[in-house]
């Protein structure tokens, strides 16, 4: 696969470590139904992503993997947005479902608002 010089690869989030990092140090962006944790960092090429949904709003799992299906969709279709390296998790807000066209708008604000 052939990246331009800007283009930051995208990895998920993992480590009790980098999210303890990322919730001590980042900053924070909100949108109507997202809020987007995030710490950049110079020295990384690529960018780690996680995504929540919290379970105090959505009482069945099926509902909570459903919402987290669209954010990962909503993040691969934005993700050339992204020109940071750095550490960052999409957390869902809202109490009700939601159209995935709709995450991807708020999730391509939120990365410009990043950059």
């Amino acid at each position: 696969m052939l990246t331009k010089k800007n283009d930051v690869s995208l990895k998920r989030l993992k480590g009790e470590k980098r999210i303890e990092l990322l919730f001590r140090r980042g900053q924070r962006l909100h949108s109507t139904h997202l809020i987007l944790h995030y710490l950049p960092l110079e020295q990384e090429e690529v960018f780690h992503l996680g995504v929540s949904v919290a379970k105090q709003r959505f009482k069945k799992a099926v509902d909570r993997n459903r919402i987290k299906r669209q954010l990962r969709m909503a993040i691969e279709s934005n993700k050339q947005l992204l020109s940071i390296g750095g550490f960052g998790m999409l957390i869902f807000k809202n109490r009700e479902k939601i159209e995935t066209d709709t995450l991807a708008l708020e999730c391509g604000a939120l990365f410009k608002q990043v950059n």
